[in-house]
């Protein structure tokens, strides 16, 4: 009796230590989304004119880089004074 319940005990814990095994297995390294986030801003300069914008946070170190700015006159034309929505973070100057 006493070797059947030892038994028992060390297929238990076998059991019981493959399970932790194949939990374990699971990738748990940082979650890499959410890193960088988009904001739009704008701002009214005169009656006829205001400029709009976008940039990027780097929420990792905080830093924050302007990737887009257009000045848009009162019909909606405007020119666009960056443009780096095609860029990589660490490219954009």
């Amino acid at each position: 009796m006493r070797k059947s319940s030892l038994m028992l005990v060390l297929l238990g814990a076998l059991s019981l230590a493959t399970i932790l095994l194949l939990v374990g297995a699971t990738d748990i390294s940082a979650p890499n989304y959410g890193r960088y986030q988009i904001s739009s801003w704008s701002t009214r300069i005169n009656d006829n004119k205001a400029v709009v914008g976008a940039f990027v946070l780097d929420t990792a170190t905080g830093e924050t880089k302007n990737v887009y700015t257009r000045l848009v006159n009162p019909d909606g034309t405007g020119d666009v004074l960056r443009n780096n929505l095609n860029t990589t973070f660490f490219n954009i100057k």
